[in-house]
């Protein structure tokens, strides 16, 4: 019988962590484990730039630079700022004592931030903005740590096209001279996530998503 105690007792010590779920980790060592994932396959392809899509999540629509994506019910919103990538521009970030959540990330050479926002009925109001992209979402707190860990994934993976993307900039110079780098600079914009979901939200049925640009490596 003492045998058998202690064998049990290894197996839990020995497999704690294996079964440890992410719902109970700590916002910052979600972060850590993210940032450190290194994806070497890519699988979503648009021009100037590629990503990796993690398992169980979709795009269900694209317009220019942004897409809406799907993730067991819930929608991110993905925009890739490829005007501060091309200029290089800095992040000029604080971080936000007010918020539930609010702090500025760098690894390897990309920068970025991630700020959260305690909303009602036990929701929150995700922003995470890294490596000159940006995921937007709300959800419930039990899909929280997921949608955190989820959303750095896709942005660390972003990968930029110098060449395409100096095409694609330079034969339109003076269309973007006045575009303003809206995920470095300092100011924090006024309004609500429901004034974004109608800013973002609402899509043209002529921008459907090509098969060829998502190639189907999650299956």
């Amino acid at each position: 019988m003492k045998k058998i105690i202690f064998l049990i007792t290894l197996l839990v010590f020995f497999t704690g962590c294996s079964i440890k779920n992410i719902n109970s980790y700590d916002i910052n060592d979600i972060i850590d484990d993210a940032l450190a994932v290194e994806d070497s396959v890519t699988n979503v392809i648009f021009d100037g730039y590629k990503y990796y899509l993690p398992r169980g999540i979709k795009i269900i629509d694209k317009k220019d630079y942004n897409s809406k994506l799907l993730s067991s019910g819930n929608y991110y919103y993905l925009y890739v700022d490829v005007i501060s990538y091309y200029h290089k521009a800095e992040l000029n970030y604080s971080s936000d004592d007010n918020l539930y959540f609010s702090k500025r990330i760098s690894y390897q050479g990309k920068e970025g931030y991630v700020e959260i926002t305690e909303s009602e009925d036990d929701n929150y109001f995700l922003k995470i903005v890294y490596n000159y992209a940006k995921i937007e979402a709300y959800v419930n707190s039990s899909f929280l740590n997921n949608a955190i860990y989820d959303s750095i994934r896709i942005l660390s993976s972003v990968t930029y096209n110098d060449k395409v993307l100096s095409t694609i900039i330079g034969d339109n110079v003076l269309d973007y001279q006045e575009e303003e780098f809206s995920l470095f600079d300092s100011k924090r914009e006024d309004g609500t996530f429901l004034d974004y979901i109608e800013e973002y939200d609402v899509y043209d049925d002529s921008n459907q998503i090509k098969d060829e640009d998502i190639l189907d490596a999650n299956s």
